[in-house]
């Protein structure tokens, strides 16, 4: 089935490609509007596939042309696309104009995956404002303060299990998104699901292999599927191909539906994610609390209107099962991402290594022993700079998709206009952005100074975006920013982080469809503090 499947995939692409020659030929070239050669973003799907250049090179390489104009016109597959190329018009689309903009492209519908297509990045129109405005108050400051600690909980286990190894064997070399992905599906676990675990005992327990399963996006035939479902929509729904396979999806349904059924028989509370869509699932959730604005550093986003309305509706097991997929894809891929990248630079930069241990020694002296807390975690400056920085030069994500869902005119340029149809797809490119000399100068750097308190304010807001822009940006900011923040505390606290023969400097992204992934791993020794 795979063979027919991939034959008429060829044979339908060698028809685009050639369609492409003959259709539309001068469709931006009419409307004034500079645009990258017809073909190259379909082949760039292809070099993926062949695992030649990665998904970061191709928004790389089309932000990186015309560089004086405000945006750009390409083609994704035949379908006229812009990327947006200045931050002012970032904030036009993704914030003052929102209602135009509001739907992230989404082929994979919920008749295909009842996971993804459910899930919040995926809904579109009054279904996702719903879902967003449900889910919202379950990510305030004061939600984050209760569950700070089993966060804190499976920081405290990691340091312990690696104070053992290294007592047994001495210091020892961790390849880091191993080490971080284990961590990160623990605090996943506990925090979200209930259950608790320790995937660097048990290395092979059902959850974390369930876990990496559902998340691995760097695998080839996930790659594949999602190549050709950018690709080739209507085909791939014709046939039926799933994203996720159908054990770990079970695995997963029957993880959240039985702990919902014992904690309701039960009259069970627990601080985590499951008793909040428990509440969101009966429409009890609501916006009781003001937003505490900046509460878990810098890169925080803040809950927009279209997030703070009031819903009345139940949600089907489906819907909230989907939510939890997408927490469990966001904590176990997306955070030990940022995290493996953020402990790259701090090994290769001893200094900044020195100055954030002298800032968490303080800190830890002060506690006395106390567990650590949300409110302290804020405290730390130096460690929101350092994070503020990891997240400026590695991104969680290289592109933010937008959808064009009512007709617009945008004027891009002073008398230059755009008219904007809908169904055009937009990319905000954040690697771009957070890559440019424009906004950061010398951005190869790793340079936490950038976000002083003396030199944050020359940031332009919208060319910062490690979250995402507007009403649409990560709805788990705070949570990630204190899993990021209390991971390094503890670690630093406990080990220095050293280079070694196996560390590649400098460091090269993988050839994928997926977000930033390294190369090579990061592979870092870890060296007991006296």
């Amino acid at each position: 089935m795979i063979l027919f499947i991939l034959l008429l995939l060829v044979v339908y692409l060698v028809y685009k490609i050639r369609e492409l020659d003959t259709k539309n030929l001068d469709y931006f070239e009419v409307r004034g509007v500079k645009n990258i050669k017809r073909t190259s973003f379909v082949l760039g799907l292809l070099k993926i596939f062949r695992q030649k250049v990665s998904m970061v090179d191709i928004v790389n390489d089309i932000y990186n042309q015309h560089p004086n104009e405000k945006i750009i016109g390409y083609w994704d597959v035949t379908q006229p696309s812009i990327m947006i190329k200045d931050p002012d018009l970032v904030k036009v689309i993704a914030v003052k104009e929102f209602d135009h903009f509001q739907d992230h492209k989404s082929v994979i519908t919920e008749e295909i995956d009842v996971l993804f297509g459910n899930s919040l990045i995926s809904l579109k129109g009054q279904k996702w404002r719903d879902m967003r405005s449900t889910l919202s108050p379950a990510f305030t400051g004061s939600k984050m303060r209760l569950m700070s600690d089993l966060v804190v909980e499976i920081c405290e286990q990691m340091v312990e299990f690696l104070k053992e190894e290294a007592k047994a064997k001495g210091p020892q070399t961790h390849e880091m998104k191993d080490l971080f992905s284990r961590l990160a599906n623990d605090v996943i676990a506990t925090s979200a699901f209930g259950v608790k675990v320790d995937s660097l005992k048990n290395r092979e327990n059902e959850f974390y292999e369930s876990a990496k399963e559902l998340s691995n996006f760097l695998s080839p035939k996930k790659t594949f599927k999602m190549i050709l479902y950018r690709m080739f929509p209507r085909l791939m729904k014709l046939f039926k191909v799933q994203v996720n396979g159908p054990r770990e999806t079970a695995f997963l349904r029957t993880l959240v539906t039985e702990s919902m059924k014992i904690r309701e028989q039960k009259n069970i509370v627990r601080p985590d994610m499951i008793n909040l869509l428990m509440e969101a699932k009966k429409g009890k959730l609501t916006h009781a609390e003001k937003s505490d604005k900046d509460s878990a550093g810098f890169a925080t986003v803040e809950e927009s209107n279209v997030g703070l309305k009031t819903v009345r509706r139940e949600w089907s097991d489906n819907e909230i099962l989907a939510q939890c997929f997408l927490f469990l894809l966001a904590g176990f891929e997306t955070t030990s991402s940022v995290l493996s990248f953020t402990a790259y630079e701090i090994a290769v930069n001893p200094d900044v290594q020195e100055k954030l241990f002298e800032e968490i020694k303080e800190i830890a002296e002060e506690l006395q022993g106390k567990k650590l807390s949300y409110d302290i975690l804020q405290k730390m400056k130096y460690m929101d700079m350092v994070i503020s920085e990891s997240m400026r030069k590695w991104p969680a994500g290289a592109i933010a998709e937008r959808i064009c869902n009512k007709e617009f005119k945008l004027e891009y340029d002073k008398g230059r206009f755009f008219d904007m149809p809908v169904d055009l797809n937009i990319w905000i490119p954040i690697i771009g952005f957070h890559r440019d000399p424009k906004f950061f100068p010398n951005p190869e750097k790793f340079d936490p100074e950038r976000f002083s308190d003396e030199n944050k304010s020359s940031i332009n807001p919208n060319a910062y975006i490690p979250f995402g822009a507007g009403p649409r940006n990560c709805i788990g900011s705070r949570f990630a920013l204190m899993e990021l923040k209390a991971t390094f505390f503890y670690l630093i606290l406990n080990f220095t982080l050293e280079v070694t023969e196996k560390t590649q400097i400098p460091l090269q992204l993988a050839k994928t469809f997926a977000n930033l992934q390294a190369e090579k791993g990061i592979h870092l020794k870890l060296r007991p503090r006296l």
